[in-house]
């Protein structure tokens, strides 16, 4: 292996490094499942899989984007955190969490049928200030996503649905309490819209990323051309000297007497 495909594997093996490092967290996601409940509810289940500092420090807050139509939405607390219902939203949030409560239970009448898909965006807090914006929605069947918006599929339900306050309201419950009803009529996605600028960093980051390695990379290349050719001739026949170069100044008279 020449000097060059060295520094090339090194540098695109940094670059692999920090490509993985970077997508590092976008490998477990905050998902949901649904199940029927009771009185024409379903009950969703978040799951927030990726823990603030990789893993060291706990979930500190949740919050998720309700359904359009959503109705009689009921959060289940852990202990020590509360829940808090908007006509758009759904935030639980913990001053000391421990870094096994990383899951979240809500009970709601949907307006979508039987088999729809239905998507929650999320976004995760960490006792640190940071959050990771769950907001992606795919626009093709399979898409791969990096920060993919957590989704159910309406279960089947053959209980008859509860009615619910007529007008929208705001609901705020702690562990053990019991909640109360409110009507959801979204008509904005402010979870989408500000999620948006962690998810552009994230982009703005990988693009950098990679100009940097194929900058890197060419460089190298480059700088092997130029100095390439430097490598002296092998032994041989010297060339024959060139003949001196002829002056301009004139020819001596001869002392020869002329005949």
């Amino acid at each position: 292996m020449n000097r060059l495909t060295r520094r090339l594997a090194v540098t695109f093996g940094l670059g692999a490094v920090t490509l993985v490092a970077i997508a590092g967290p976008a490998a477990a996601h905050t998902e949901a499942e649904a199940q029927a409940a009771t009185a024409g509810r379903t009950k969703i289940t978040f799951t927030a899989e990726a823990e603030c500092a990789e893993g060291a420090d706990p979930t500190s807050s949740l919050r998720v984007q309700l359904p359009q139509g959503a109705t009689d939405v009921k959060p289940e607390n852990q202990s020590g955190w509360s829940s808090q219902v908007t006509a758009t939203e759904i935030n639980w949030s913990a001053a000391n969490p421990t870094i096994n409560q990383n899951t979240f239970v809500v009970e709601m009448v949907l307006a979508q049928p039987v088999g729809e898909t239905v998507y929650l965006p999320a976004i995760q807090g960490c006792p640190d200030g940071k959050e990771i914006a769950w907001i992606q929605i795919p626009t093709t069947p399979g898409e791969q996503l990096a920060n993919p918006a957590p989704s159910i599929e309406v279960p089947a339900n053959a209980t008859t649905p509860t009615s619910a306050a007529a007008v929208p309201t705001t609901s705020s419950t702690v562990a053990g309490s019991p909640t109360t009803t409110a009507r959801m009529s979204i008509e904005q996605t402010p979870i989408t819209q500000e999620g948006s600028t962690t998810n552009n960093a994230g982009l703005v980051v990988f693009i950098v990323v990679c100009v940097v390695i194929v900058g890197g990379a060419a460089t190298l290349y480059l700088r092997h051309r130029r100095t390439g050719n430097t490598t002296p001739a092998p032994d041989g026949p010297a060339a024959p000297a060139a003949d001196p170069t002829p002056t301009d100044e004139p020819t001596p008279p001869s002392d020869t007497p002329e005949q």
